[in-house]
């Protein structure tokens, strides 16, 4: 029965003298070794330690200022500050390259530049339909994109619109037969003498589709022009174009040329637009 009171009384003794925080049998380990009892401190808190000068601490917003540049450095890392030389040069390079095939487009009159003339010169010369856009959006997702000023907060229904703009006059003459179903073009009168010559002008810039003979023995010049117009020049009496050259608006696409007073010349102009005929008085000034 004395065993377990020995043990008993050890155990007291020891839980005695860790309250008291004595050593037990003999030194105590570094773990638990407390400071000031000649050992260094654990850790070390933030200030200045014994003999040292005190250095104040660093500012966030300062490193932040200092190193932000690096992140954003678009030459891949590496800190410094930003390449935009370097970027600027890029851009030019880019840009001079982009102007210089496009003016090799228009300096080659081949049928895939000329095709590609055409295709840059109907995008460049017509407005973005951004009323057809703004249908093509509220037919989708019900209301107009808020993020974009020029829709507006009006809830009037936007509705596709187009607007005709006035062509050149190939000639400076009077109409004398006017558009009908049938005849699905108008006779043009040149003013004054049509002896020597009256020179026939492309109405808008376009590509030359087609150069044929009419059965009147007369000379026929189509001309697919910008914003989806085709027009067809008549009854000239010669031209010097060809299938796929290219005219500007106010280019001679050919001429007409009458026998004095007793035979007249008329030209004979028609107009299509979407596949149908339409009066080309209706976008061609002849005041």
């Amino acid at each position: 029965m004395t065993t377990p009171n020995k043990f008993n009384n050890r155990r007291h003794k020891r839980i005695q003298h860790l309250l008291e925080d004595q050593p037990v049998g003999g030194a105590v380990p570094e773990l638990f070794r407390q400071p000031g009892s000649g050992s260094p401190p654990p850790y070390r808190e933030w200030g200045p330690g014994p003999g040292e000068e005190a250095s104040p601490e660093p500012d966030p917003e300062d490193l932040w200022k200092r190193q932000h540049r690096s992140w954003n450095d678009d030459s891949g890392g590496g800190g410094g500050r930003p390449r935009f030389g370097r970027g600027l040069l890029r851009r030019t390079a880019a840009s001079a390259l982009v102007f210089g095939a496009v003016w090799g487009i228009f300096a080659v009159q081949e049928p895939w530049a000329l095709r590609s003339q055409y295709f840059i010169t109907n995008v460049l010369s017509n407005d973005m339909d951004f009323a057809a856009v703004q249908v093509w959006y509220e037919e989708h997702f019900n209301g107009a994109p808020s993020f974009i000023p020029i829709f507006g907060d009006q809830q009037v229904p936007a509705e596709k619109v187009t607007a005709d703009r006035q062509l050149g006059a190939p000639l400076a003459g009077i109409v004398v037969s006017p558009f009908t179903a049938s005849f699905k073009g108008i006779e043009i009168l040149p003013s004054g003498d049509s002896s020597a010559g009256v020179t026939v002008k492309s109405v808008d810039t376009g590509r030359v589709l087609s150069v044929s003979k009419e059965t009147s023995g007369g000379v026929r010049v189509t001309v697919r022009h910008t914003a989806g117009l085709t027009a067809e020049y008549g009854h000239l009496s010669g031209t010097q174009l060809a299938v796929d050259d290219w005219v500007q608006s106010g280019d001679a696409v050919g001429w007409i040329q009458g026998a004095g007073e007793a035979e007249r010349p008329l030209l004979f102009l028609a107009m299509m637009k979407d596949k149908s005929y339409i009066d080309p008085a209706e976008v061609v000034s002849f005041d």
